[in-house]
C-alpha cells in the first residue's frame, strides 16, 4: 500500500504530469482561499459559490504560469547557493509578481464580465496595496522554498502558501473600490 502511494506521488510530481498536478492544486487552493475568506473573515452565512468558482478558474490560469515560471527560474539559475536563491527571489518579486497581480485582476474582471475600463480602474486602485503585501509575504516563503525544497515540489509549496495568499487576494478583490457602494464585488452576487 505504501509502495503504491509512493509510486502515485512520484508519477504526479514528475514529467508531463507535474504541470497537471500543479494546475490542479492551484485550482483547488484558489477556491479554498476564497472559502476561507468568505467563512472565516467575512463570516458569511451563505457561500457565494459563483465567486468561489471564479477564484478556482484563476487557479486554472495561474497554475500553469507558476509551473513554467519556477521551471524557468531553476533552469536559468540552477542550484541553492545564496546568491542564486536571492536572485530567484528578487526575480520572482520584480518580474513575476507584478505580472501575476495584473493577470489576477484582469482575469477576475473578465470572469465577472466587467467592462475593461472598470477592471483598469480597480487595478489602478488595488495594484499597489496588493504588490506591497506580496513583498511582505512571498520573499520569506520563497527563500525557504528555493533553499529547502526539491525542484519538483516547489510549485506545491507555493500552492500551499497560497491558501493564505488567496484568502488575501479574495479580500482585496471583493472589498469595495473607492467610490463604490457595493458590499462585495459589484457583480451579480449568487449566494447558494
Amino acid at each position: 500500500m505504501q509502495n503504491t502511494a509512493r509510486k502515485i506521488v512520484e508519477k504526479l510530481f514528475s514529467g508531463r504530469m507535474l504541470v497537471v498536478t500543479n494546475t490542479a492544486t492551484a485550482t483547488g487552493l484558489f477556491a479554498f482561499g476564497d472559502i476561507l475568506q468568505q467563512k472565516m473573515i467575512e463570516k458569511r452565512e451563505r457561500m457565494d459559490w459563483v465567486r468561489t468558482s471564479r477564484m478556482a478558474a484563476m487557479g486554472i490560469l495561474i497554475g500553469p504560469l507558476n509551473h513554467y515560471w519556477y521551471r524557468f527560474l531553476d533552469i536559468r539559475w540552477p542550484g541553492k547557493a545564496h546568491r542564486l536563491v536571492l536572485t530567484k527571489v528578487l526575480m520572482d518579486e520584480v518580474a513575476y509578481a507584478p505580472v501575476g497581480t495584473c493577470v489576477f485582476y484582469f482575469g477576475m474582471g473578465t470572469l465577472e464580465q466587467r467592462p475593461v475600463e472598470d477592471t483598469f480602474a480597480e487595478l489602478r486602485e488595488k495594484f499597489l496595496p496588493t504588490y506591497i503585501a506580496d513583498w511582505k509575504f512571498w520573499p520569506a516563503v520563497q527563500l525557504m522554498n528555493f533553499y529547502l525544497v526539491p525542484v519538483q515540489y516547489r510549485v506545491l509549496v507555493v500552492n500551499l502558501a497560497t491558501i493564505v495568499w488567496n484568502a488575501f487576494l479574495s479580500y482585496m478583490k471583493h472589498k469595495p473600490s473607492s467610490g463604490s457602494e457595493a458590499t462585495d464585488d459589484n457583480v451579480r452576487e449568487t449566494p447558494v
